[in-house]
């Protein structure tokens, strides 16, 4: 992905080293992640406090193998409610990290009132047929007024989602974000 500051980003096939433009009215592109199927990417945008998702009709083995120009891809809006109005003087999200089983979204924003400012907010979502969010709660880090400087998902903890911060604090934390999972029968 090949970013602008004017809202516009390419998307590239790597094959053949072409690439399709795409353009959003939300600002510039802060962060993007796949989903675990290959099948999405989530945009956070710098003006927005609502991602966007490209949809993408099938999964194929890998991005070079999609005809180009993406014929049955699209650029759809993923609202979150429950931020909204809790942070209304947010101006955008600025951190993005989806964990591998695609049930857990972690969002920072920016600024923001004083009671919100700095956390991360964790999210469960589904991915069928588009995707959804439900806020679950807040991380606030440790120390004085922590803001989030860095954060990810580990790829191999099998017991759930693990998440590990990096704050303005000095202190990087680890959180197991162990929840009864949607996926279970």
């Amino acid at each position: 992905m090949f970013l602008h500051s004017d809202g516009t980003f390419y998307l590239w096939e790597t094959n053949t080293w072409t690439s399709e433009q795409w353009s959003s009215t939300s600002g510039f592109v802060k962060g993007a992640t796949w989903d675990p199927d290959g099948r999405m990417i989530l945009l956070a945008f710098s003006d927005s406090s609502t991602l966007g998702s490209v949809h993408f009709a099938s999964k194929p083995p890998s991005l070079a193998n999609y005809y180009w120009p993406f014929p049955d891809a699209h650029l759809l809006p993923v609202d979150l409610p429950e931020i909204l109005s809790l942070i209304r003087r947010s101006k955008g999200i600025e951190k993005i990290a989806w964990d591998d089983s695609g049930e857990r979204l972690a969002l920072s924003f920016k600024d923001g009132e004083d009671i919100y400012r700095g956390l991360i907010a964790i999210y469960d979502t589904r991915r069928t047929p588009l995707i959804s969010t439900s806020l679950i709660g807040f991380i606030r880090g440790p120390g004085e007024n922590p803001r989030p400087i860095s954060f990810s998902f580990h790829g191999k903890f099998k017991q759930g989602p693990l998440l590990s911060v990096c704050w303005s604090t000095g202190f990087c934390c680890t959180y197991p974000l162990l929840f009864r999972s949607h996926m279970l029968p």
